[in-house]
């Protein structure tokens, strides 16, 4: 039985065994004290809040928001919950999904950039709606986007250690992975703060690089323009095509060199 509520939702009760997570999920950590707490509050106070589902295949329901709601009504063994069902578009439902989780509790900035690179990867959403959609500025979109730019290994250090975006930010400036992660562990073990953490960036920056050569001001300068082609690379690397690259410092000049294998001719002899 179900009740309109209007803005074409309805809310009815929905079995736990029907519900399943979507890939479009935005929170990707839920710590299990976090779970505990709020299924407490479920059983103190009931579920204040439906949960958010859109109708899937073979009558089972796909979650749009309420990870951390449906975990802890599993941990209490309920067998159902208040559900809000949208009528939304996949795209709609995932925007609603981000917007709802952001709006409820802080995800975590590398989450939120996640969330939107998959928004952008699959739906004909572009990057300006998405960020009206979000009440961000388009730049402040971008620059969070670049955060995923960052190896995955510097990433759970950013997460383990509870630094900030900023801080995040600061170390796209360099290239070298173990240099990343060096100031990462250092900016958690000596508290640096933003500024701190720039200066160091800095200093890595202005070493010599290996015999004897200093890196230029103009690699200094392209490094911004060298990411984004080798971020282009990357992404044509992820959906498999075999592309290799390299960057040589000329004279007055970077260099970045993109191989691509030639096709193969299909030929045949009489």
């Amino acid at each position: 039985m179900s009740t309109s509520i209007g803005d074409a939702r309805a809310i009815a009760r929905i079995p736990l065994s029907l519900i399943e997570e979507g890939p479009d999920r935005p929170r990707r950590e839920c710590p299990k004290e976090s779970i505990a707490k709020l299924a407490e509050s479920i059983r103190l106070h009931g579920l204040l809040s439906p949960l958010l589902v859109r109708q899937g295949a073979n009558g089972h329901y796909q979650l749009v928001a309420g990870s951390r709601r449906l975990r802890a009504l599993r941990l209490l063994n309920r067998s159902w919950a208040e559900a809000i069902l949208l009528a939304g578009s996949p795209c709609d439902c995932a925007l609603i999904a981000l917007v709802e989780n952001l709006q409820r509790e802080q995800l975590h900035y590398l989450d939120v950039a996640l969330a939107c690179r998959a928004l952008l990867d699959r739906y004909p959403i572009t990057q300006e709606r998405l960020a009206v959609s979000l009440s961000v500025s388009p730049s402040a979109l971008a620059n969070r986007l670049r955060l995923l730019r960052l190896p995955s290994s510097v990433q759970a250090g950013l997460r383990r250690h509870g630094l900030s975006e900023r801080h995040a930010r600061a170390l796209l400036r360099l290239s070298d992975e173990a240099d990343q992660l060096a100031l990462v562990e250092q900016a958690a073990l000596n508290k640096l703060s933003v500024t701190q953490l720039e200066k160091q960036v800095d200093a890595r920056l202005s070493k010599p690089a290996p015999h004897g050569r200093r890196v230029s001001a103009a690699l200094r300068d392209s490094r911004m323009i060298v990411n984004a082609l080798l971020d282009t690379v990357r992404q044509l690397t992820r959906i498999g095509v075999p592309v290799q690259s390299r960057v040589e410092e000329g004279e007055g000049c970077v260099r970045v060199i993109v191989t691509i294998p030639a096709a193969k001719s299909n030929t045949s002899t009489a």
